[in-house]
């Protein structure tokens, strides 16, 4: 669990700076050297990311080992941590020095991945992106020392033998991605939220099998727009709801201050409860249930099978009852919005305003519904 202190550490760096003196950084752009470790059709890919084997095989080694109730680790992690083991036990002074690292940067895995695809996406790994262009840039102060660690990884780890040996595995997830379904499914999402698409970037969706169950992450950088997915955290199409974020991340933080307190009453409410953990501050806490709960609606309308409303209607209930308290209101605005004709960012304060004040009210225990197959 990100500790509190670590929360308000990330706060102050993004509110004060944390600055740190300019560093040279070499900015190119970025190519995969390994076609068969991508694919691509027109503005869509899927990439066995490198950089994200790398850190999350070092974060592993490192102590993490978190994993959700219910599952067991994904065989492939299983065993990189194993292989990783035995070609490190030659060097136990290394591995020590990375435990204290990392027991010293414990910090949301998604700092971490955000960072490095910002790196050279091959060993050695290198920044190409400048600090102020970090999509957190309190990690240029914090993480500034990863580049070199993970190189120095990579060779004592013996990671390209170990890379040989799970990348198979690696090609099988990149080639069950449906590049032809996503195109289809981001036009339907431009098509809901009645907007002028802003971004040229290439999609690239990254299958992540060295994490724990369930969740993903999204991160920017020149062309590309990445979307790393744990093992179980996508369907092999569009991540709507990462991509979700890079539209409606902004629109909350414009309109925020407007509502701040009928907002603030809801995050205030929720904050303590396990599905709000990762989401400790006011206007993250808005935004990410206005995505959540506009994915689900463009995931029901897209489908348009009674399987997924009852999925889709499930999975907003049960992140309400979890802690994100505005996904269900959020929900239930949206036909109104569907039926005005408007823009969505044009409706964004309308929607606000009709956002009810927060009442304390039971939550059911039931348990949201499994994807339908």
């Amino acid at each position: 669990m990100r500790s509190r202190m670590t929360w308000l550490w990330a706060w102050a760096c993004l509110v004060g700076g944390c600055s740190v003196p300019p560093e040279e950084v070499k900015v190119e752009p970025v190519t995969f050297a390994h076609p068969d470790e991508w694919m691509c059709n027109g503005g869509f890919a899927a990439l066995a990311d490198r950089r994200i084997f790398a850190t999350m095989t070092f974060l592993n080694a490192a102590g993490y080992d978190e994993e959700l109730a219910g599952f067991e680790m994904h065989p492939v992690r299983v065993k990189v941590r194993d292989l990783v083991r035995q070609n490190l036990e030659k060097r136990p002074d290394k591995l020590e020095a990375w435990q204290a690292y990392y027991r010293q940067h414990r910090v949301g895995l998604f700092a971490y991945k955000s960072y490095v695809l910002a790196l050279s996406p091959d060993y050695p790994f290198r920044k190409v992106v400048p600090d102020n262009r970090l999509g957190y840039p309190w990690t240029a102060r914090f993480l500034r020392d990863l580049p070199d660690i993970l190189n120095d990884f990579w060779v004592t780890a013996r990671l390209e033998d170990v890379w040989a040996q799970v990348k198979p595995a690696y090609l099988e997830e990149v080639r069950r991605y449906n590049l032809e379904r996503m195109e289809r499914e981001m036009s339907f999402l431009w098509a809901y939220l009645r907007m002028q698409r802003n971004d040229s970037q290439v999609v690239v969706h990254v299958p992540n099998l060295l994490d724990r169950h369930l969740g993903a992450m999204a991160a920017g950088y020149g062309g590309y727009y990445y979307s790393v997915e744990n093992p179980g955290g996508g369907d092999y199409g569009l991540n709507i709801h990462e991509y979700l974020h890079s539209v409606i991340n902004d629109l909350v933080k414009a309109h925020y201050a407007s509502y701040e307190a009928k907002l603030r009453a809801y995050y205030l409410a929720g904050k303590d409860r396990p599905g709000s953990r990762d989401y400790q501050d006011p206007v993250v806490f808005g935004f990410e249930c206005l995505v959540r709960a506009i994915d689900r609606r463009i995931r029901m309308l897209f489908e348009a099978d009674p399987r997924w409303t009852d999925l889709c209607q499930g999975q907003v209930a049960s992140d309400t009852r979890e802690g994100l308290l505005l996904t269900q209101p959020f929900y239930d605005l949206l036909p109104e919005y569907e039926q005005s004709g408007q823009p969505f960012d044009r409706y964004l304060p309308g929607l606000l305003e009709r956002l009810p004040e927060y009442l304390i009210a039971s939550h059911s225990d039931e348990v949201a519904p499994k994807p339908p197959t």
